[in-house]
């Protein structure tokens, strides 16, 4: 009798951790379920992989879990993008802009330095370098702002007449793109600054499909359609 009332908390224990690691074992295999599932019935089997895809999603549940919520642009967690201050197309007089890059943080440097790379790459439209922000077309900066939801700001300054892009500011929001907390990768933070300087060509949201300029995160670098909308909007 002594002997079981010893071992009595032991087994009990040793079942409570049984039942816990089922549920935990059933959980996986429900949320492994829910992706395939997820990803067949939204038809992205022709498009992506389902790594991919499943990373996506994970990435978008991690930085819910976070808890950050931002407005248009690009978000901190759903981060969606940034706040674009234009109504309407508009654009420049012809498929080139300076850019100044007035950021002093390594990290953002070179963030920016790619993103302008890879837009010039795909021959839509071509960024030079400016030598001063005074002659530049677009000065491209960074904030730390908490008030801001925002991961990424584009101020654009256009003619209401001629629908033509006078200056723009760009600015990425240090608060949120360089706290770990929020888990911006190296990558993500230079599909916000293409997204950002998306905007400063004049290309708006696009949640449509997959694009740079999906207000919502930045998952996605320069895309197929980004190209063919920059192309469409300087050909017209």
């Amino acid at each position: 009798m002594i002997r079981w009332l010893i071992r009595l908390p032991f087994r009990l224990l040793y079942r409570l951790w049984r039942l816990i690691w089922g549920l935990f074992q059933a959980a996986c295999v429900f949320v492994v379920v829910a992706l395939i599932w997820a990803y067949f019935s939204s038809g992205h089997t022709s498009n992506r992989s389902i790594g991919q895809y499943a990373s996506n999603v994970w990435n978008q549940v991690v930085t819910k879990v976070n808890g950050s919520t931002t407005t248009d642009g690009l978000k901190s967690l759903s981060l969606s993008g940034d706040t674009a201050s234009q109504s309407g197309t508009v654009k420049w007089p012809s498929p080139t802009a300076s850019v100044y890059i007035s950021s002093t943080d390594e990290r953002l440097v070179s963030a920016y330095q790619e993103a302008i790379a890879n837009w010039n790459a795909t021959g839509a439209f071509t960024f030079t370098y400016a030598t001063s922000s005074d002659q530049a077309d677009i000065v491209a900066g960074d904030e730390a702002d908490s008030s801001s939801q925002a991961a990424g700001l584009a101020d654009t300054t256009s003619n209401a007449l001629t629908g033509q892009i006078s200056h723009v500011d760009v600015t990425l929001n240090t608060y949120y793109l360089l706290n770990a907390a929020y888990g911006y990768s190296s990558e993500r933070i230079v599909h916000t600054a293409e997204h950002e300087l998306g905007h400063a060509i004049g290309l708006s949201h696009d949640d449509s499909e997959d694009s740079v300029m999906q207000s919502a995160g930045s998952y996605y670098g320069i895309q197929e359609t980004d190209i063919n909308k920059v192309k469409a909007l300087y050909a017209s």
